[in-house]
């Protein structure tokens, strides 16, 4: 059978295949999680030729090439160099690879295009208490020009002494303060923002939040933690420039694709302007990754609410060929994290300790099965082992109201899970998303939880995600030597690579256009300088990437 034959039997396939799937009645795609423009035919010449390498296609056989055709943005044919290289025409581009290792693109489950304005705060790294004072004078002259408040980002707020915003207020008497700590889940704000807010000693703590008062005197001290209780200072905060913010959304995206990374799952898009603009950057061509849109949705009412359910139901307008917008995020619990421990346990007694749960059961249950019959998947994070019970149990429910609808709905973090919900993702077909990032060679928070091997061995899908900005770097391939090299809960490097390809392509229902090197499939393809799959593990983190294809084209080339 010569390659032409091959390529429209191939071609053939997988339009039979997404018939099929509409047939079975899959949740209708859009944008990213479904086709990009039907692929027109399969034929030469095709527009670019990557040849000479070593790719490993990641396909139902984990089956190694020497060589891709690409056309229209979608991947023509995969083989050896010659039956690659006659597809070439007078005007496709040829790259040697120079025995390269290739691969599909790389997928981040958990990314906060939010944080981009991270690169216009006060960003000197993760810092500790007693390094707040040279902190503070450092950030003095790193302000944006005639932006009124000062925003600082990283700060571990735990120590050996209570947090007070004495210091802040020491050194900025008459300008508002915020500061972020690692978690993200807690802030420190200084006098003058607490009275831009209308915080003072009788402000009673919004429902999930805390506000932190001094015991003796009664007067807040600044620190505030979880959303409800910081969007009481968030909502006074004025947005940066929309110039700077647009050109720091390009640069981000131009990272991620360097990183290797051509797909995420932006999880809590709640911003309505930066949406906007990352819609523009795409509508005019400029490259980012495929995303994954997770609209945030909290349980407390008002304004803050109504604007979320809006966003919701007016979703389509945010789709653009490399985003969609039907997935949801919400928060079970907040953060097992000093000073102020948020998260969700479970008790010894063996039950779970509701008193930081975030949304009753009943309301979880309820908006999640309304969610599944819209067709839209819920990404729920837990931090504690209680939250994650939380979590598969209201999945369970939907499960016997709405039947399995094939959406795979998501835990987030699952950092820490009881040995009686091991075997319940499985079973409910949820979602493990994990964030090694947090551990990995070169991170600073810590080495708790994430039973890599045992959820895999009791059939759990498993994506990975960085949590960017909680944690400073979205380079995958530390994590992925900390997935290899986890002890007890290791799994072989090949696994670790279907948690950033195959899986997430499930969970988002569009295997029939990512995860894998496969023709029909979207061209996204990174190369990189060296074999992860035969060099020890305790070298993968050092891995970089030398090419970054996305739709068939070259978007990054390491010097």
């Amino acid at each position: 059978m010569n390659v032409y034959r091959t390529i429209l039997l191939t071609f053939v396939f997988h339009l039979a295949l997404s018939a099929c799937q509409n047939e079975t009645g899959a949740p209708p795609a859009s944008s990213a999680d479904a086709a990009s423009p039907e692929m027109p035919g399969a034929t030469a010449p095709a527009d670019a030729i990557y040849y000479g390498g070593r790719i490993y296609t990641l396909d139902d056989q984990r089956s190694w090439a020497e060589a891709v055709a690409v056309k229209d943005g979608r991947f023509l044919a995969t083989g050896n160099n010659a039956d690659m290289l006659a597809l070439a025409g007078a005007d496709t581009e040829q790259y040697d690879l120079n025995g390269a290792m290739a691969m599909p693109g790389l997928h981040d489950a958990h990314f906060h295009y939010l944080s981009v304005t991270n690169a216009l705060d006060c960003t000197p790294g993760q810092f500790k208490p007693e390094q707040l004072q040279e902190t503070l004078e450092y950030c003095k002259t790193r302000r944006v020009a005639g932006y009124p408040w000062v925003i600082i980002n990283g700060m571990e707020m735990w120590g050996d002494s209570p947090l007070s915003n004495d210091l802040l207020n020491q050194a900025f008497p008459d300008t508002p303060v915020l500061i972020r700590d690692v978690t993200m889940h807690t802030r420190l704000v200084n006098a003058r923002a607490l009275e831009i807010a209308g915080i003072d000693r009788d402000t009673e703590p919004p429902e999930g939040g805390v506000i932190v008062k001094h015991p003796q005197t009664g007067e807040p001290t600044g620190v505030l933690a979880e959303v409800s209780a910081i969007w009481l200072v968030r909502a006074h905060i004025p947005p940066y420039p929309r110039e700077l913010v647009k050109a720091a959304l390009e640069e981000l995206s131009l990272e991620l694709l360097a990183a290797g990374v051509t797909s995420v799952q932006d999880a809590f898009s709640f911003d309505h302007d930066v949406l906007e603009m990352l819609g523009e950057l795409d509508r005019a061509g400029k490259p980012i990754p495929y995303i994954q849109l997770h609209h945030g949705w909290s349980p407390e009412g008002g304004p803050g609410r109504q604007a979320q359910e809006a966003q919701i139901a007016d979703r389509a307008k945010y789709a653009t060929p490399h985003i969609s917008a039907n997935a949801i995020k919400l928060f079970l619990d907040g953060v097992p994290v000093p000073p102020v421990f948020t998260h969700v346990p479970i008790g010894a007694d063996g039950e779970v300790d509701e008193t930081n749960l975030l949304i009753p059961r009943d309301v979880l249950a309820q908006k999640i099965t309304e969610w599944d019959r819209a067709g839209l998947r819920v990404k729920m994070h837990a931090a504690g082992d209680g939250a994650v019970r939380v979590g598969l149990d209201a999945i369970e429910t939907v499960r016997k109201t709405n039947g399995d609808s094939g959406i795979r709905h998501e835990i987030g973090h699952t950092s820490d899970v009881s040995e009686t919900d091991l075997p319940r993702f499985a079973e409910l077909n949820a979602t493990a998303e994990m964030s090694p990032y947090f551990w990995s060679p070169g991170s600073m928070m810590g080495n708790d939880g994430y039973q890599f091997r045992s959820l895999h061995g009791h059939g759990a899908l498993i994506t990975v995600g960085s949590d960017y900005a909680v944690v400073d770097s979205f380079n995958p391939f530390p994590p992925i030597q900390g997935i290899v090299e986890r002890g007890a809960e290791s799994l072989p490097v090949e696994t670790a690579l279907e948690f950033y390809t195959r899986n997430p392509a499930q969970v988002n229902n569009n295997m029939d256009n990512m995860g894998s090197i496969e023709a029909g499939k979207t061209a996204n393809m990174i190369v990189l300088d060296r074999n992860i799959l035969e060099i020890p593990g305790n070298e993968i983190g050092a891995t970089r990437v030398l090419k970054t294809i996305l739709d068939g084209k070259v978007v990054y080339e390491r010097p």
